[in-house]
């Protein structure tokens, strides 16, 4: 049993208890590959004299689990039962910390709570679990503008919801909402994404994927001074306008008297009407889809951003006759077929590469050794591709190394490629 001041403080020691605990302090850094790694906001330093301070490596239990912390460790970790103080260990499983957690908030104008909105679920979002309870609002993030919208272009979604439904007086109900869905391996796309823009929810749903969603009027707002500075430059702006159009229209109140309208801009946006609305409503006409042309790159950050979103680091390994193995590195883009015209332009951007037109879809593609080497491997080395495809890109990169120094032509480097080009891709896996 401990005093301080008036209130009294029970402490349950660990092994490399020293002094009581100062101040704890949330901290968020910046990781190369996988973005910030305590998105979550939770605690990892504490404040204390210097010389009340030492280097060691202690471990905690959280549930069943043990827990290691690794960095600088502050004297003063217990378990305590006290009015008004901080308490507990600090812990952080490092690479999975999804869940918002403080032990008390310090610092509160740091953090602000998601309000909840007043607007329709998304059914992209049934079954979904939210994993971010608090919102980090920092002007200190490091992703660019133009990365944003080049993702954007990739796995970005606008879209116009219309549902029945008996709580209105024409029997639907119509919201926005921006959206993008990933594999739950590059959720800290996602995290980085919400940090930036500083609106939004991450839901995380029980088929492996998570979903980054953007749906009261006030967040939308911020969606669109976004995409008003920074253009998309594929065909998806055509929907972004028609998606804008509609939420004008929402935010005017307009949607019930203007219900025709609304519908025709959604027969237009992405995949047009869906079945339920096309036998509700036969004789829609959509709405003339906006042109878009003339986009070019810009900043090299778009292009970093859409191939994050889209691009693909190949390997491939072909057997021959006479036991000849032959080794190609790929660089491959894959958009719809509307964006051939914009991809030519990709080509005259890089100076390299090629264009091949399939029926749905249009890809770029690089298979000359000397330009993956001369210009995409520089390129993503000076702007680095986020989340899980920076793996890829690194591996890519080693074995261009073992090509370079002819390491393909030897049966020890061909036996290390194809290991190299297994963990690639769709095969590789995270560690727990």
């Amino acid at each position: 049993m401990r005093w301080l001041g008036k209130s009294s403080l029970w402490v349950k020691t660990l092994s490399n208890f020293g002094e009581l605990l100062k101040l704890l302090i949330p901290s968020n850094m910046w990781k190369h590959i996988n973005g910030w790694s305590n998105d979550s906001g939770m605690v990892r330093s504490q404040k204390i004299c210097e010389n009340k301070m030492d280097n060691r490596e202690s471990k905690s239990v959280v549930g069943s689990l043990p827990a290691t912390v690794k960095d600088q460790r502050v004297d003063g970790s217990g378990q305590e039962k006290f009015s008004s103080c901080l308490r507990g260990t600090l812990t952080d499983f490092e690479r999975y910390s999804e869940v918002n957690i403080l032990s008390k908030q310090i610092h509160k104008r740091f953090f602000t709570a998601s309000p909840r909105t007043n607007v329709w679920a998304s059914p992209a979002l049934a079954g979904g679990n939210k994993i971010d309870n608090l919102e980090f609002n920092s002007a200190a993030t490091k992703m660019n503008p133009w990365f944003l919208t080049g993702f954007s272009d990739g796995e970005g979604s606008f879209i116009l919801y219309i549902q029945k439904t008996n709580k209105t007086k024409i029997g639907w109900a119509t919201w926005v909402a921006f959206e993008i869905n990933l594999n739950n391996k590059d959720l800290s796309i996602l995290k980085e994404i919400k940090s930036y823009l500083g609106v939004g929810q991450i839901y995380q749903k029980s088929n492996g994927t998570c979903v980054y969603c953007v749906r009261s009027f006030k967040e939308i707002n911020v969606i669109i001074q976004h995409f008003d500075q920074y253009p998309l430059l594929t065909q998806k702006q055509a929907d972004y306008l028609l998606f804008k159009s509609a939420f004008e229209i929402i935010r005017n109140k307009e949607h019930f008297t203007h219900f025709h309208k609304i519908l025709a801009l959604r027969a237009s946006i992405n995949k047009g009407l869906p079945p339920a609305l096309k036998e509700a409503f036969p004789n829609i006409t959509p709405w003339v889809r906006p042109n878009v042309q003339d986009s070019k790159i810009t900043d090299p950050n778009w292009l970093v951003g859409f191939t994050t979103a889209e691009g693909c680091f190949m390997v491939r390994v072909e057997d021959r006759p006479n036991n000849r193995t032959i080794v190609r590195l790929q660089f491959k883009l894959t958009q719809h077929s509307r964006d051939e015209e914009f991809f030519r332009g990709i080509v005259d951007y890089l100076g390299c590469g090629r264009i091949y037109l399939n029926e749905r879809s249009v890809d770029f593609i690089i298979t000359k050794f000397s330009d993956i080497t001369d210009k995409i491997i520089p390129l993503f080395g000076k702007y680095p591709i986020q989340g899980i495809k920076h793996l890829n890109y690194l591996d890519f990169v080693k074995v261009s190394q073992l090509m370079k120094n002819d390491l393909h032509l030897t049966l020890s480097g061909i036996k290390l490629i194809r290991k190299i080009k297994w963990g690639m891709n769709l095969k590789r896996e995270l560690a727990p």
